[in-house]
């Protein structure tokens, strides 16, 4: 499970967690030390409090919508702006490699 890189990416204590999920610091480092798993529920609200899939939470590959999910995260973390130019400049090249043929 990916609990521990999400909360420490956050910068957040296992305590600080738990009270978002409405569980105990420990039931959280329980989880994170695969001693215990938490059910669908929680599962969901870490998800959703960490804007992941279930599917990467639980460190869940090959498949096809995981890695989709994954693509989707990582271009997520890049400015609006900066995402529509990095398009923009690469149709703009695809044309004029084409007309340059």
């Amino acid at each position: 499970m990916r609990i521990k890189e999400l909360r420490l990416k956050k910068g957040i204590t296992q305590n600080d967690l738990g009270k978002i999920i409405g569980v105990s610091g420990q039931t959280i480092l329980n989880w994170e030390n695969e001693i215990y798993h938490p059910n669908i529920e929680q599962l969901i609200k870490l998800a959703d409090y960490f804007k992941v899939s279930v599917d990467y939470l639980i460190n869940r590959k090959n498949t096809k919508e995981n890695y989709i999910n994954e693509i989707f995260l990582e271009l997520n973390k890049i400015n609006h702006e900066d995402f529509l130019k990095c398009i923009k400049d690469c149709l703009i090249k695809n044309i004029e490699d084409r007309n340059k043929n």
